[in-house]
């Protein structure tokens, strides 16, 4: 008589084990801090941008305006540069280099001639211009599906203390009666952080196309360099 036995593989394409992977990869929860970043950092590029532009295009005539243009121009470089690092920390998104540059010195000039004559910081402008919108969106999606599953899975603990469980069309008396819902909670919370791998995997592919300038990677003798934020 054989006996039938489970080796890795079978047992990772399990659909039990599939549907639990998102509690136990790291990717879901740097999803998750990538969509709650989205708001608070959507929020300042959309401030920083908008004064920024703004009030250097209506200084323009002067000399300050342009001043200001070029150091709004810098910022907007070093958070599409922020922006870049993340993705790829958090994300695991494939973000081509901005820029390299031969091993040496490098002047101002030419660096500044590199960055402002290239597609990359126009591409991350509107990439920090979606980020206040999408990020809103997202934070918004993020925070009533997590407290919907959150608030369901925690019924009989609610119950457990003293509290009440009023779902309007069911009201539970006792942790035993709550356990339904908490395994409903405990579906949706399954279901949300899906929801959240897939939003952080739309995110890098954007970052993918929006914060890379399409360069191969440094040939042997030369060295890219992530200019720091100004």
């Amino acid at each position: 008589m054989s006996t039938a036995t489970l080796d890795a593989p079978s047992l990772l394409r399990s659909p039990i084990v599939r549907a639990l992977a998102p509690f136990l990869e790291a990717r879901t929860w740097g999803s998750l801090a990538y969509v709650w970043l989205g708001f608070p950092l959507g929020l300042a590029w959309f401030i920083g941008l908008t004064v920024g532009l703004a009030t250097g295009a209506a200084l323009a005539i002067l000399w300050i305006g342009l001043v200001l243009l070029f150091v709004t121009f810098l910022a907007a470089w070093g958070a599409e540069g922020l922006e870049r690092r993340l993705a790829i920390w958090l994300l695991g998104a494939l973000v081509p280099q901005r820029r390299r540059r031969p091993v040496g010195p490098e002047s101002l000039r030419a660096w500044t001639k590199s960055v402002f004559t290239r597609a990359p910081l126009w591409k991350g402008l509107l990439f920090l211009a979606l980020r206040f919108p999408l990020g809103l969106a997202g934070w918004v999606v993020s925070v009533v599906s997590l407290a919907v599953s959150g608030g369901l899975l925690a019924a009989p603990f609610a119950l457990a203390v003293g509290g009440s469980v009023d779902l309007g069309f069911w009201n539970p008396d006792t942790v035993v009666e709550a356990l339904p819902i908490s395994l409903v909670g405990l579906l949706l919370l399954i279901v949300t952080l899906h929801l959240h791998r897939a939003m952080g995997w739309l995110w890098a592919r954007l970052a993918e196309q929006l914060l890379g300038g399409g360069e191969p990677e440094p040939a042997a003798g030369e060295t890219a360099v992530e200019p720091v934020a100004a």
